[in-house]
């Protein structure tokens, strides 16, 4: 009321609950104020201290971290403690008032107001019934039919069964299959079942008809040693034992943020240099092995594609890639260029465009472009425009849930006349003549204040790749010479001090550095 008196009705009046200033704090940032309560005056707005939030964010399992957040006694606990047992009550009395199912209002919140969990998910994770006393402790009562569920038996919403999702129904007092997900592959319901192979970094998954898919199971979805080893096994087990191929997919929020930058970066700050040219000579290999095996290799993305995730996706048979898969050689950032074949691969699809009697320098120039700029496709349709997609080759899955469904035929079609293929050694570079075209098109990017120093340092080294070296004329070359020129020049960049610079920015800011 004294708000509304006032005429403190929000950012229009310059003032509500908050009040932005024009003074300054020691960070630069504008001094916002809030609104104390009790006195109705304006004070520096302060972060709340909740120890709960604190521990919280260093569980990575969200259903532990849920647990351990519903444990807590602390205004953050009692908060969430509060909220979700209306909640919890809520939505169970909505059952079958506005929804046959339970799983359609979990749908409903996933898809209008882009919850990652619907309720009766949730409620699973804390436990049904921890649920119930935690709505009867706030005074709010659950539905009758959830505390039959437990009587009968029932411990949970969910439950995964040979594949499939079931979901309680309580017309029938029995688990049903989520009608919303036939023809479509989820992960976690195969996660009661023994995996074909396993690591730390890795599940591989029997997804029926002969078909494998192997899952990245290491923080953020990177890709270091662990992740190599499991694509290269998997692979060996697919080849020497019968099966048809391989998904490479996951349903994580994001497909791939690209390789382990800290392991990259403990190599190169220690200067184990033979050490680090073997790490890159095995993404370069595997990579290879994804596209050179005798049995289908096809990815399935979503999310943030980005640095060796793109470039694994490059080098599969085929790609199904949700619409939302936001797709890019971002090493630049980082002060490096892509040394898992991605370079390399760029090469090989301008020397794919090229054309007798065209001229050539245009298409070089795109692809350096795309490159050295770093440029994510902020769409898989755009991902088409910029190379990283192959119209003959890949295609666009609109629902995100759909991709390793659709990946998986894929991969059957491929296998019924699947002829491996064979490395390439008709790769035509420009040398000298794209080089000078390069280094004039890098220049002109630090004349636009497009670029750094350092930054046209990158791209004369990502241009010695894409044009073949220091040749005298346009040659044919292999895939191998230009992985060897990737990897020479990938390792010269990691002694770069700005480089490392870039690396440790990255690591503790998540940000990347313009230096």
């Amino acid at each position: 009321q004294f708000l509304l008196e006032n005429g403190y009705i929000g950012n229009k009046a310059g003032q509500g609950f908050y009040k932005k200033t024009d003074q300054k704090d020691e960070k630069g940032r504008r001094v916002i104020l809030a609104l104390n309560l009790e006195t109705l005056e304006y004070e520096p707005s302060r972060k709340p201290d909740l120890p709960s939030l604190k521990l919280a964010k260093q569980i990575e399992e969200l259903p532990k971290r849920f647990q351990a957040l519903f444990q807590s006694e602390d205004k953050g606990g009692r908060f969430l403690q509060e909220y979700f047992a209306a909640l919890f009550a809520y939505a169970s009395n909505r059952v079958p008032e506005i929804s046959d199912n339970l799983y359609s209002i979990d749908d409903a919140m996933k898809a209008g107001y882009a919850w990652d969990y619907g309720p009766f998910e949730v409620w699973d994770m804390v436990g049904v019934e921890k649920g119930i006393q935690l709505a009867e402790a706030h005074g709010e009562k659950a539905a009758d039919w959830v505390k039959d569920m437990l009587a009968q038996g029932h411990g949970s919403f969910y439950k995964s069964e040979s594949g499939r999702r079931l979901y309680y129904d309580q017309s029938t007092r029995s688990y049903q299959p989520v009608a919303s997900l036939e023809g479509m592959i989820i992960l976690d319901t195969y996660r009661g079942q023994k995996p074909v192979l396993k690591n730390p970094e890795v599940t591989v998954h029997d997804i029926g008809d002969g078909v494998l898919c192997l899952e990245f199971t290491s923080k953020a979805n990177s890709i270091g040693e662990g992740v190599l080893r499991g694509i290269n096994e998997t692979i060996d087990l697919a080849e020497n034992d019968g099966w048809k191929g391989i998904v490479i997919g996951n349903n994580a929020k994001n497909f791939s943020v690209g390789a382990n930058l800290m392991m990259i970066a403990m190599m190169a700050y220690e200067q184990e240099w033979d050490q680090l040219d073997f790490a890159v000579r095995t993404f370069q290999q595997t990579t290879m092995r994804c596209r050179y095996s005798a049995i289908p290799v096809v990815t399935a993305t979503q999310g943030y594609v980005f640095g060796g995730g793109c470039e694994l996706l490059m080098h599969s048979d085929g790609a199904a890639c949700a619409a939302e898969s936001y797709i890019g050689l971002v090493e630049v950032g980082v002060g490096l260029i892509p040394g898992g074949g991605g370079t390399k691969e760029f090469a090989l699809r301008a020397s794919d465009e090229f054309h007798e009697g065209d001229v050539m320098i245009p298409t070089l120039i795109e692809k350096f472009k795309t490159i050295a700029m770093a440029k994510v496709a902020t769409s898989a349709h755009e991902a088409f425009h910029d190379g990283y997609l192959l119209r003959h080759r890949d295609e666009v899955v609109m629902n995100t849930w759909r991709n390793i469904a659709e990946a998986k035929k894929k991969v059957l079609d491929l296998a019924e006349d699947y002829v491996q293929p064979v490395p390439r050694t008709d790769i035509k570079v420009l040398g000298r003549t794209g080089l000078a075209a390069l280094y004039v098109a890098a220049n002109e990017l630090r004349l636009g204040n497009y670029a750094t120093d350092h930054d046209i340092t990158i791209a004369k080294k990502i241009a010695w790749v894409l044009c073949g070296g220091d040749l005298t004329g346009t040659q044919e070359v292999s895939e191998k010479y230009l992985l060897d020129l990737e990897r020479e020049a990938f390792l010269s960049l990691c002694g770069e001090q700005k480089t490392l610079e870039r690396i440790q920015h990255m690591l503790q800011t998540n940000k990347p550095l313009r230096n």
